[in-house]
C-alpha cells in the first residue's frame, strides 16, 4: 500500500468516525446491518419528526448511544465535542452557552440570577424552556433519547432567547408494549484529585398493555474534587489600594505623625499604612485537599396514556439536586503573595453552590382530520443558594472603605478582619404553554 492510499484510508476513517459519533452512532447488530453505510437518526428541530439529513439547518444530534460511548452526563462534558460551541463558567450550573461566538454579555456568578441577562442560547428539556437569567440549567443526561444542538437564530420555533441557537434534551418516553430496565454503575478517580462514583437505574413498565405505561430513572453521581485549599494567611499591607481609607498616616507634608497616625495641624498625610493591631486572617479551619466535590442527584418519572389510535397524553415529573462545594479556580499566588502550585488556592470562607430544580410537564398529542395537534405545557421551579469567599477582594480599591475607619474621624485608626463572603439566594419560575397545528409532512405547502 503506497503512502497516498494510506492517507486516503486514514482520512476516510476519521470522517466516518465523526459521522458515527455525532449523528449516526449505533452498533451494528448483524452482518447485513454492518453493510449499511448510515443508520437513520430522527430529530424534531423543526417541530416535526424528520431524518437529520433532511433538515436544512445546522444541527447535530448526540444519540443516547453516543452519550454512553463518550461517557458524558453534563453540559461541560459533551460541549467540548461540538464545533462552534463554548460554555465558559466558574463551576457547575454557573455558565452560559455561546454558539458561533455570539453572546449577549454576562456577569459573574454573584447576582447573575437576579440582574443577569437571559442567555441567547436556549436550553430545552423536551418542550420546556429552561432558560433563566445568568445561568444555564445544568441538566444531567440520564436516560436520554438524544441531545439536539441547533446553531443559528431559532426564535421562530423556540422563542426570543434562541438568537444564537438551541440545545434540546430529548428524554426517552414510556413504551407501551415492553417491560425493560437497566442499571449502570461506575467508579473512577479524578486526575490529581479524589475518587468518583455514579449509578443510574431505569425501569419501564406497561401497566395496561398498549394503553398505559410508566417509565422512571433515578441517578446519583458523586465527583471527586481536585482543587486544594492550602494553609495561608491574609495580612493587610501598605501597598493595598484602599489602605488610605484607614486614615493611619505614616508620612506627613509637615512634621511627623503621632502614634495614632494623625498629622500635625496644618499638615496633610502623604503616605498611609496599616493601623497597629490590624488582625491577620488564616484559613486553617478550611484548608484541605480536593475541596470541590460535586454531586448530582435526581429522578424523572413519566406516564404515557394512549387514549385511542389518534390521541395520547404524556405526563412527566423531574427533580434534580446539584450540590457543588468549594471553588473551581486556581490561584498563582496565595493571599499574602507566596507562589502556589497548579490546582491550589487560598480561601477563607466556606463556598458552595446548591442548585435544585423541579419540572412538571404535560403533552397532549392528537389529530383533527389531517392536521396533527399538540398541546404542551410545563411548570419549572429553580432554587439556587450560592456562597463564595470574598476575602481576596480586601486588597481592592474600596475594600478598606468598608472594613476600616480612620483617625481623621476622631477615632483610633482601626481595620477589622478581612475575611468576607457573598451569598445569593434565588428562586426562578418558568411556565410554558404552547399549541401547535401541523400539516402532513407530504403536503406541498406545510
Amino acid at each position: 500500500m503506497n503512502s497516498n492510499t494510506k492517507l486516503s484510508c486514514a482520512i476516510a476513517a476519521i470522517l466516518s468516525g465523526s459521522a458515527a459519533g455525532f449523528a449516526h452512532a449505533a452498533p451494528a447488530a448483524t452482518e447485513a446491518d454492518a453493510n449499511d453505510s448510515i443508520q437513520e437518526i430522527t430529530v424534531t428541530a423543526q417541530r416535526r419528526t424528520e431524518n437529520v439529513q433532511n433538515v436544512p439547518i445546522a444541527i447535530q444530534a448526540l444519540t443516547g448511544a453516543t452519550l454512553e460511548q463518550l461517557n458524558v452526563q453534563t453540559i461541560d462534558q459533551f460541549i467540548k465535542y461540538l464545533p462552534n460551541v463554548t460554555a465558559p463558567n466558574s463551576g457547575p450550573g454557573t455558565g452560559n452557552v455561546y454558539m458561533r461566538g455570539l453572546s449577549g454579555g454576562t456577569l459573574n456568578a454573584q447576582s447573575s440570577g437576579t440582574i443577569g441577562q437571559f442567555p441567547n442560547v436556549a436550553i430545552y428539556l423536551d418542550d420546556q424552556s429552561g432558560q433563566l437569567p445568568g445561568r444555564n440549567l445544568d441538566i444531567y443526561a440520564a436516560d436520554l433519547e438524544r441531545i439536539e444542538v441547533i446553531e443559528g437564530p431559532q426564535g421562530t420555533l423556540f422563542g426570543a432567547g434562541a438568537q444564537a441557537g438551541v440545545i434540546r434534551y430529548i428524554t426517552n418516553k414510556p413504551k407501551l408494549d415492553v417491560t425493560e430496565g437497566n442499571v449502570d454503575a461506575g467508579y473512577g478517580t479524578t486526575a490529581h484529585g479524589a475518587n468518583n462514583s455514579n449509578v443510574t437505574a431505569m425501569i419501564n413498565i406497561p401497566l395496561i398493555n398498549d394503553t398505559l405505561a410508566v417509565r422512571a430513572v433515578i441517578y446519583n453521581d458523586s465527583r471527586g474534587g481536585y482543587i486544594d485549599n492550602v494553609p495561608g494567611t491574609f495580612t493587610r499591607k501598605t501597598t493595598d489600594l484602599g489602605i488610605h481609607y484607614a486614615g493611619y498616616a505614616t508620612t506627613c507634608s509637615i512634621g511627623v505623625p503621632s502614634a495614632a497616625g494623625l498629622c500635625p495641624t496644618g499638615s496633610k498625610a502623604t503616605k498611609f499604612g496599616v493601623p497597629p493591631g490590624s488582625p491577620v486572617a488564616n484559613n486553617d479551619s478550611l484548608a484541605g485537599n480536593d475541596i470541590n466535590p460535586v454531586t448530582y442527584q435526581g429522578i424523572r418519572a413519566s406516564a404515557l396514556y394512549k387514549i385511542n389510535d389518534d390521541w395520547n397524553a404524556l405526563l412527566t415529573q423531574t427533580y434534580q439536586d446539584m450540590h457543588a462545594q468549594g471553588v473551581f479556580y486556581q490561584m498563582p499566588y496565595s493571599s499574602d503573595g507566596e507562589k502556589l502550585q497548579p490546582l491550589q488556592t487560598t480561601i477563607f470562607s466556606p463556598s458552595y453552590d446548591k442548585d435544585k430544580f423541579e419540572n412538571t410537564a404535560w403533552t397532549l398529542n392528537g389529530k383533527f382530520g389531517d392536521l396533527r395537534a399538540v398541546y404542551t405545557g410545563a411548570y419549572l421551579v429553580r432554587n439556587v443558594e450560592q456562597r463564595n469567599d470574598y476575602t481576596n477582594y480586601a486588597r481592592g480599591f474600596y475594600a478598606d472603605y468598608y472594613q476600616c475607619y480612620g483617625a481623621h474621624k476622631g477615632l483610633a485608626a482601626t481595620c477589622y478582619s478581612p475575611v468576607t463572603s457573598w451569598q445569593e439566594i434565588v428562586r426562578n419560575t418558568h411556565q410554558t404553554h404552547e399549541v401547535r397545528l401541523s400539516t402532513p409532512d407530504d403536503w406541498r405547502a406545510r
